[in-house]
């Protein structure tokens, strides 16, 4: 059979020798593409190589800049705006480092996988390489990056003070001046996936406030000085009512630069000096109304109120430091009978070394009265002046001095070795006797 007419006979044979010539090429084409270009799918390192050659990723790579998003704020109404800069690839010295990795994973691809797709990121290093100086003075040349025309951050802070609120934490404020090493880092990342842009603000690039209203020593600080402030304190003294509370107290705080909190020790000093100065009685000098009508200053004497207020204040200090609420008494050296005039109360002893005569009185009422013997004024023995209080009373003493050795039966000092007793030995009692033959300074009584 002529071949003419073998292939008038099977015409099938061209359309499919056609076809089947066109499937080989089409394969050869394409295995000889894709052994040049990357599967769809494919990264390395992050960055999309899809249908790309090594050639064209070195291309893009000479080609590449990243915009950078920034924002600015503004100083007195903190609004906030942006704006961009361009870093580019050639000015960091951006460029494809070594090649061969590339190239292997091409060859490992093959035609199956080019035509499928390869869903893969691959991690080699040496893919991309710049300067990392040069990069820093890249991000250096941002305005962001100028502390002159930049706004500072603002730390959360506390409040001050308000009565019925206490203290509350005031929010940071974020500025616009970038943290150099931070920004190097996020623009990094970027650059080594070939990222077209980056925005600092979200990459959390600027200077960071020191302090944020999360911030557990603000928290912690709030806190401590909302249980300082929130403590209520009351002092009676007689009819006066003395309240402390947050009023004063937050004027006794001090918040350090790091919010830590502490109690001016001096502040509360003071204002317990106060107290003392007010209602404190030692020492004074006391109106007198007598027995026989006159009213006399008394002067001297060691009798009544006697704050410790160095005690008192770090106890209040404290007290307050707890957050306890109550009415509380000073810590005193020694109490008198009663708040207000006179501190001595209604039982006491009018002792008179005008009149060598002493009353006593109990609950306002004259019980007794006695004429007594003082100190020898003659010999200097005088009886001191002031109010006092009795130190104890002692049934059958012995009095001892340099030269006398005395036993009594009733024996109540109000001053030391001074007080009074009873002195079996005198037969009289009252008028002079004192000038020339009184005691060592002890009032003889019968």
């Amino acid at each position: 059979m002529k071949v003419k007419d073998y292939f008038k006979e099977h015409k099938w044979i061209i359309p499919v020798a056609i076809a089947a010539g066109v499937l080989i090429i089409t394969a050869i084409v394409i295995a000889v593409y894709s052994s040049g270009h990357f599967a769809r799918g494919t990264k390395v390192n992050g960055i999309d190589v899809s249908g790309m050659s090594v050639k064209q990723l070195q291309k893009r790579i000479g080609e590449y800049s990243i915009n950078v998003k920034e924002r600015k704020i503004d100083e007195k109404s903190r609004d906030e705006s942006f704006f961009e800069e361009t870093i580019k690839g050639s000015d960091i010295g951006l460029a494809v480092g070594d090649a061969q990795p590339l190239y292997d994973i091409l060859k490992g691809q093959g035609f199956i996988k080019f035509f499928v797709g390869d869903k893969k990121d691959y991690e080699i290093s040496h893919t991309l390489s710049y300067d990392k100086d040069l990069l820093a003075k890249e991000v250096s040349a941002l305005k962001g990056a100028s502390a002159t025309d930049g706004t500072e951050a603002v730390s959360a802070s506390i409040a001050e003070y308000t009565e019925g609120k206490g203290y509350e934490i005031v929010s940071e404020q974020q500025g616009d001046i970038l943290d150099e090493q931070a920004t190097c880092e996020v623009i990094e990342k970027a650059v080594a996936s070939l990222k077209e842009s980056v925005d600092l603000s979200k990459e959390k690039a600027y200077k960071k406030p020191e302090f944020t209203s999360e911030s557990d020593v603000l928290k912690d600080a709030v806190e401590t000085l909302n249980r300082y402030v929130g403590t209520k304190i009351t002092y009676q003294f007689g009819d006066d009512t003395v309240v402390l509370d947050g009023t004063r107290i937050n004027k006794w705080i001090k918040i350090k630069k790091d919010n830590t909190v502490k109690i001016r020790r001096n502040k509360v000093e003071k204002f317990v000096q106060e107290l003392h100065r007010k209602y404190d009685t030692v020492f004074t000098n006391r109106k007198f109304k007598t027995a026989y009508g006159d009213t006399v200053t008394v002067y001297g004497g060691d009798y009544g109120w006697w704050m410790n207020y160095q005690q008192e204040a770090k106890e209040l200090a404290a007290q307050i430091e707890t957050g306890e609420s109550k009415e509380r008494t000073p810590v005193y050296y020694q109490t008198a009978a009663s708040y207000g005039a006179p501190d001595y109360g209604d039982t006491y002893v009018e002792i008179n070394l005008t009149a060598q005569h002493l009353f006593f009185y109990k609950d306002g009422q004259l019980v007794m009265e006695s004429d007594f013997v003082s100190g020898n004024s003659a010999r200097g023995y005088d009886t001191p002046e002031g109010t006092y209080s009795i130190t104890y009373k002692q049934r059958n003493a012995t009095l001892v001095g340099e030269n006398y050795e005395t036993p009594v039966s009733y024996w109540m000092p109000f001053n030391k070795n001074i007080g009074m007793h009873d002195a079996t030995w005198r037969s009289s009692f009252g008028g002079t006797i004192y000038k020339t033959k009184g005691s060592h300074g002890c009032i003889n009584m019968p």
